[in-house]
């Protein structure tokens, strides 16, 4: 019973991974492009590092709220042992990314930091891949 529930976590982990990635996959294709908005990869790096921190938590089999907040998320993980690859700092900026500036304008005088927000959006889905698979592996 308990082998059904596992593999029924790490088949979603996987899942919310792969999604992770394709987020990654449009962060990296706009984040060069001057005409795309700094809202529209600011809210996939978000949405990147949101799903992986699900990603986690769900392979780990713990259970968290409909949120978009990375904050919350980030605690969640720390909170079951599991060290994020950065500090909570560095991500809770991209949580506006997620509801407030898909509808209103990222008015920031120095714009988003695309490479840099790239950069932990990658960061995050490495981190989650290895988590997710180390959980695999330990099941054997």
């Amino acid at each position: 019973m308990g082998n059904d529930r596992e593999a029924r976590q790490q088949e979603l982990a996987r899942l919310m991974l792969q999604k992770a990635r394709q987020d990654l996959d449009a962060v990296k294709a706009l984040r060069d492009n001057a005409e795309v908005a700094d809202e529209i990869v600011g809210f996939h790096a978000q949405q990147t590092i949101e799903k992986a921190l699900k990603a986690v938590l769900t392979r780990q089999g713990i259970e968290y709220d409909f949120t978009h907040d990375l904050s919350t998320l980030f605690e969640q993980v720390e909170a079951a042992g599991i060290q994020p690859p950065t500090s909570l700092e560095d991500v809770e900026e991209l949580t506006a990314f997620a509801v407030q500036f898909r509808y209103s304008l990222y008015e920031d005088e120095e714009g988003l930091d695309r490479q840099a927000k790239a950069k932990l959006a990658e960061d995050f889905i490495e981190w989650a891949q290895g988590v997710v698979e180390a959980s695999t592996n330990s099941d054997d």
